[in-house]
């Protein structure tokens, strides 16, 4: 029996139940094993009607084995079910046995569309799967391998490892041109690819798939035929194995090269790559096509079939390999380059165009002549010019010859850098033009740039100051900033003894210069900022600090000195308020409670106008001055209550209030 696989993408319709189905089984009952291995990829959500395309397959893939007679061996595996980017996500949910429809039914219904589309694995575990008599494996996907795999390739394996093996292939609700994609796992696996747009269609193309054998392994109609008498074929001649070398001069080509075999009438006999192919060829006339980069050659020969036969064929061409590089002793790998390389080659002495791979070393043969080399990667470019001699190895360097620029600033006097990148705001002028590069809030930031001069600027506070800079190839240039600079740490509370704000929603600062020294000029270094304990480098002098946290603020003018590291602590006269507004138990809870805060005045009443007012479901916190507060409370039901607090300093107050 032959073993066959059928890869379907996307399955539909509902399954009878086990009694009704027996009476129209399809398939008979002594057809090989079966392993079903089913799409739940991400795809697999998309809506299909009033349903999705997993709750379709799911239906007609269980009403397709129902009609399996109760000894077939059947078995069911899924994936992309379980995590949305394992390409590793495949999973046996039923082992081979007599087909369980409950079983079946239950492991279907447990799946989620989630990951990936690891076509090639599906195929390899499948196939581990079954048998070493072979069997039937239908794999279910709505769309094409999405693993950095090649399944045609894998169809092709598993094919050549077992000669019985067949794959056939049903796409539905695929994209335009992704049949192609699939048709060729059929192809390679030997068997046949259907694409259907509907469930009706593909509730056919899976009947069709399943149905008899006939001794071959192909399908045939379930409805009766007559025998077909067919003539005799004589036997064919047998192909011989012919050794095809591609020489420079009476050397073997160096690097691989596409050989193509044509037979008289047209007919591509063989195509493969290397430097030298043993293709299997009946005696006969040929002509052999080679063709490597912008190098091509033919030459018509006649194969005899004798012992080892073999047939040269000569190239007029160089071996050129290339190598991009950051500079001299500095490789792409050491940096941080995203991307793939692009090269163009520009032939200067009238040769044919040639394409180059992607990669940072390509190598290809040429065809001899002058050629002026372009590469780029990223933002950068570079060119060169090579000479392709016939028959020699050519090697060409294109260099973009890049150096680093490290940017730091420190105080005069000081050694050590300034560690933290609050506020520094840093900029790498070309003098050639080239764009800007801009770093923000990095205490040393390194770029990587052409080799040429610069003006490296760093602006902090409003303040800036400009230095020039030599980029050199491959080497890494610091840049030093003297500053007459200090840090500020800062943190807040409630008052003494309270603990520092480590929230950053308790804490907003404002820093703002008042007289700096040197009559420097800046602006404010934060404004509104929200922030538990900043951390700042500023120009020396005089600055204001103010803290607000809710209701309550407090400001402090600070001198900072020449290099100084300070760390202030910003104490409010403030207190924290925790308000729980709710009715008597059992009564029905409100929906939204209106919350209005009236502050204290001097003759002992409250005054009119709410300091805070607010609309809460329940509860409500926040941070006011020290005093004495009358807090209101009311719902939509019309429940109202009152309460009064006394806050003092750095205290956290809770209070009830029942709405009656």
């Amino acid at each position: 029996m032959l073993s066959l696989i059928i890869v379907v993408a996307v399955l539909c319709l509902g399954a009878p139940l086990r009694g009704a189905a027996a009476e129209r089984t399809l398939l008979p009952a002594n057809r090989g094993p079966v392993i079903v291995v089913l799409d739940a990829s991400g795809s697999m959500a998309a809506a299909l009607g009033k349903e999705t395309r997993l709750d379709a397959a799911r239906r007609i893939l269980l009403d397709t084995l129902s009609l399996f007679p109760a000894d077939r061996q059947v078995g069911l595996v899924a994936y992309g079910h379980r995590r949305k980017s394992d390409c590793r996500d495949i999973e046996t949910l039923q082992n081979l046995g007599p087909v369980d429809i409950p079983g079946i039914r239950a492991a279907l219904s447990s799946l989620r569309a989630k990951g990936k589309t690891p076509l090639s694995g599906a195929l390899r575990h499948g196939a581990q799967l079954l048998p070493q008599g072979g069997g039937t494996i239908m794999l279910v996907s709505d769309g094409l391998e999405t693993c950095q795999e090649d399944p045609c390739a894998v169809a092709a394996a598993l094919r050549k490892a077992n000669a019985a093996l067949v794959i056939n292939v049903v796409g539905f609700g695929l994209a335009k041109g992704e049949m192609k994609g699939l048709s060729c796992i059929a192809e390679q696996g030997g068997g046949r690819a259907i694409e259907t747009s509907n469930a009706n269609t593909l509730k056919q193309a899976l009947e069709t798939l399943t149905g008899p054998e006939t001794t071959d392994g192909t399908v045939t109609d379930k409805s009766s035929a007559e025998p077909e008498q067919k003539p005799v074929d004589p036997p064919p001649v047998t192909p011989k194995p012919v050794l095809l070398r591609a020489m420079i001069g009476n050397n073997a080509v160096p690097g691989a090269i596409l050989f193509t075999v044509v037979k008289a009438g047209g007919e591509i006999a063989y195509s493969g790559k290397g430097t030298e192919v043993t293709p299997s060829l009946v005696p006969g006339s040929y002509t052999v096509r080679l063709s490597s980069g912008n190098v091509l050659a033919e030459k018509a020969l006649t194969v005899t079939g004798d012992v080892d036969e073999h047939h040269d064929i000569p190239l007029d061409a160089s071996l050129v390999r290339l190598s991009l590089i950051v500079a001299k002793g500095l490789e792409i790998a050491d940096t941080d380059i995203k991307g793939d390389p692009a090269w163009t080659l520009v032939p200067k002495d009238g040769q044919a165009p040639a394409v180059l791979d992607a990669v940072i070393a390509p190598e290809t043969l040429l065809a001899p002549g002058r050629y002026e080399v372009l590469a780029s990667i990223g933002e950068f470019r570079t060119s060169t010019t090579i000479n392709a001699v016939a028959g020699k190895d050519v090697q060409g360097v294109a260099d973009l010859k890049l150096g680093k620029i490290t940017l730091e600033a420190g105080l005069p006097g000081v050694d050590a850098v300034i560690e933290s990148g609050t506020g520094l705001s840093w900029t790498l002028a070309s003098q050639a033009g080239l764009p800007d590069k801009t770093a923000e809030a990095m205490p040393r930031p390194t770029f990587l740039v052409p080799a040429g001069s610069y003006t490296a600027r760093l602006a902090i506070a409003g303040a800036v100051m400009d230095m020039p800079v030599q980029a050199e190839a491959g080497a890494t240039k610091v840049a030093r900033l003297d500053l007459p600079s200090a840090e500020l740490a800062l943190e807040g509370s409630l008052g003494p003894g309270a603990p520092s704000f480590t929230d950053w929603r308790d804490a907003t600062w404002t820093v703002k210069p008042v007289r700096l020294i040197g009559d420097a000029k800046a602006g404010a270094a934060l404004e509104g900022k929200a922030e538990a304990s900043p951390r700042l480098t500023l120009f020396p002098g005089e600055w204001d600090v103010t803290l607000i946290s809710g209701q309550a603020q407090a400001t402090r003018t600070l001198f900072l000195p020449p290099g100084a590291k300070m760390q202030e602590r910003i104490e409010l006269s403030a207190a924290r308020l925790a308000i729980s507004a709710a009715p008597d138990a059992g009564a029905p809870p409100p929906v939204n409670v209106l919350i209005s805060i009236f502050a204290a005045q001097a003759d002992g009443g409250f005054a009119e106008k709410p300091v805070v007012e607010v609309g809460t479901s329940r509860d409500y916190s926040l941070i006011l001055p020290t005093g004495r507060y009358r807090i209101d409370a009311a719902d939509e039901q019309g429940r109202k209550g009152t309460a009064t607090v006394d806050l003092a300093q750095g205290q956290s107050f809770e209070t009830g209030i029942t709405l009656k």
